[in-house]
């Protein structure tokens, strides 16, 4: 099956040669803003283009388009004039500077992630392809996946859930329908990660259900 692309087209107004980088940047930045991102912590460069190159001449607006959502890191902008024709691609970097995670020691794999072990500090979004952790409670009952050195941004795919309950431990079961809040006590048939399904046998009854861990020691049945 073919790739569909969006065409994104930014109206622009008749650019004074001089100034057409500058135009492009606040006119890219905009549209960065139009679909919720912050201006205020964000840039555009031109990596592939001096900052003297001028465009040819251009009797009326520069047409510029793009084939998706502008988004932090390298983006592909067309740019069309219709008298005279012409047609020029640029590659810009939007830059976007937020507080991410980073580890303050070196962990290894089934640590769990604390306080101690990260600090969050500024870093250039568009540089991290592999991902980054902006927010605090991303990290609550997570643990690493592997071994990971000192200073090390930290990405969703070197923590999972943390196993918060263990086979044969006395669970706490939650049973909510509506207004209706039910409490019971089972034991777990295996151990259990933060999120995962975990089967637990009711300590009266004896009967065997699959609950959803959601925190230590605690299971719901949903």
């Amino acid at each position: 099956m073919g790739r569909i692309f969006v065409l994104f087209l930014l109206a622009l107004p008749v650019w004074a040669h001089a100034g057409w980088q500058q135009t492009l940047q606040q006119t890219l930045l905009k549209q960065w803003q139009a679909i919720g991102g912050d201006s205020a912590q964000a840039s555009i460069s031109l990596p592939s283009i001096s900052a003297s190159y001028q465009l040819p001449t251009c009797q009326g607006e520069v047409e510029t388009s793009l084939t998706r959502p502008i988004q932090p890191g390298r983006n592909g902008v067309e740019l069309v004039c219709r008298s005279p024709w012409w047609q020029q691609f640029v590659a810009v970097q939007l830059h976007v500077m937020q507080p991410v995670a980073i580890l303050t020691r070196t962990v290894n794999s089934g640590e769990p992630i604390d306080a101690a072990s990260i600090h969050f500090a500024e870093q250039d979004l568009g540089d991290l392809t592999q991902g980054y952790v902006l927010d605090a409670n991303q990290l609550e009952h997570m643990e690493f996946r592997r071994n990971l050195r000192q200073g090390t941004v930290l990405s969703p795919d070197m923590m999972r859930p943390a196993q918060v309950i263990e086979r044969g431990q006395h669970v706490r079961v939650l049973v909510v329908r509506g207004p209706i809040r039910i409490e019971s006590r089972a034991e777990a048939l295996g151990s259990g990660r933060m999120g995962k399904s975990l089967r637990v046998r009711n300590l009266r009854s004896g009967k065997v259900v699959s609950a959803i861990v959601v925190g230590p020691g605690e299971v719901e049945v949903r």
